[in-house]
């Protein structure tokens, strides 16, 4: 990392927790059944379209983790840090994750299932 950089980044291996956090939801994804995994500035899942994007910042302190799920619709909740719609029939769902608890929620894992679930179609 340089000194003014704040890159993102996916590998998460100088931030043990966030690194943590990381590795539950990838597990819960690859459970889902058959899903692309790719790793640049971000990591990326896809099965007809991508659906998540994990990745923290170069400067960001261990133990966040930020997560995008892209679904059809708009879903109001305020676990979300925020919603934008980028497209027709394309809303971000963005989420901050800061514990292992918010990492393997039922609340997340739904909303990821929807995101895998919408990427299927």
């Amino acid at each position: 990392m340089t000194k003014n950089s704040n890159r993102m980044i996916s590998d998460f291996s100088s931030k043990p927790r966030t690194h943590s956090f990381f590795a539950d939801i990838d597990a819960y994804v690859a459970s889902l059944g058959p899903v692309g995994k790719t790793l640049k500035a971000q990591a990326s899942y896809s099965v007809k379209r991508k659906f998540l994007w994990l990745w923290a910042y170069e400067k960001t302190p261990d133990g966040i983790l930020y997560l995008t799920v892209m679904l059809d619709g708009e879903v109001q909740d305020p676990q979300f840090h925020y919603v934008a719609r980028v497209s027709s029939n394309r809303w971000n769902h963005h989420v901050e994750v800061k514990s292992e608890e918010m990492a393997n929620s039922e609340w997340l894992h739904a909303l990821i299932r929807e995101g895998y679930a919408f990427a299927q179609r």
